[in-house]
């Protein structure tokens, strides 16, 4: 039986996870700082799509608690082998826990198809206290693609504008603050960043 595109892109990470770990750039993501820059110290993180841990790393570094977890058992594996705790999580199945003070997720919703993104923005909605925040990014550009870059077997990418993920922001729940190119000078894809809110029960 064929894999769709999504369960190819985990067998990919599956097989590759030391391959994309060593093909990474150990500086954290630029989203790092936009999500210290909102939450208080010591705030619990829930952050989906781990991977080899380097942002992970950069956020409890900076005070913050991180549940770490990832679609890729080898990523979660390779991450208990370095002493931290870490859980496998199915983004489009599994219901997220909580509730935390944020969902940070860089690099990783770009896999989940198109019409299914509201209803995983809308469980990360559930898993985050009112007034908590969402920090992810996507790529930007229009329809989907496969790439080899960075891992031999190919992955699977929903490409995204502003305008569709402020929709899928509200479709789910939250409030976007910002919803912006955030592309590097040397980066060869364009990039969006989302920062949003669960604005249920705050107060007027």
């Amino acid at each position: 039986m064929e894999l769709n595109p999504q369960d190819a892109t985990l067998a990919a990470y599956e097989r590759g996870a030391q391959q994309y770990a060593e093909r990474t750039a150990a500086a954290p993501a630029p989203e790092v700082d936009a999500l210290l820059a909102r939450v208080p110290a010591g705030a619990h993180v829930l952050e989906l799509g781990s991977g080899p841990g380097r942002d992970a790393a950069a956020l409890e570094s900076a005070g913050l608690t991180v549940d770490r977890t990832d679609g890729a058992a080898a990523f979660v594996q390779a991450q208990r082998a370095a002493g931290h705790a870490a859980r496998v999580l199915d983004v489009r199945a599994d219901d997220f826990g909580g509730p935390y003070d944020a969902v940070f997720a860089n690099a990783v919703l770009l896999h989940v198809p198109r019409t299914a993104l509201a209803g995983v923005l809308a469980t990360a909605h559930r898993a985050c206290r009112p007034g908590g925040v969402l920090v992810a990014s996507f790529k930007k550009g229009e329809g989907e693609a496969w790439t080899q870059v960075k891992l031999d077997d190919p992955r699977h990418f929903t490409y995204w504008d502003e305008a569709g993920l402020t929709a899928a922001l509200t479709a789910a729940g939250w409030t976007p603050e910002r919803v912006a190119e955030s592309t590097l000078p040397d980066s060869v894809e364009r990039w969006i960043t989302v920062i949003a809110r669960n604005a249920a029960s705050l107060p007027a």
